[in-house]
């Protein structure tokens, strides 16, 4: 069987994660879901919904604006 490989369509998001010693599992866990939820929102397969990206711009307030913005120029 063929892995594929997991392509994020937010890697500044995940940058940042990892500079504030953040892992999937510790950021679903704030979030009240399951390492796979977050996953697939970071991959694309679902959207964020209003609380959740309230949350992530508290927590990472610098980045989050420019991370989205960024990404959502490039799916243009």
């Amino acid at each position: 069987m063929v892995r594929r490989k997991v392509v994020y369509i937010f890697p500044n998001l995940i940058a940042e994660m990892s500079r504030n010693g953040d892992s999937l599992q510790s950021v679903s866990n704030e979030l009240g879901m399951n390492y796979q939820a977050l996953s697939a929102r970071l991959r694309g397969f679902k959207s964020f919904e209003l609380p959740e990206i309230t949350f992530l711009m508290k927590k990472y307030r610098k980045i989050l604006l420019l991370v989205l913005v960024q990404n959502w120029v490039l799916q243009k």
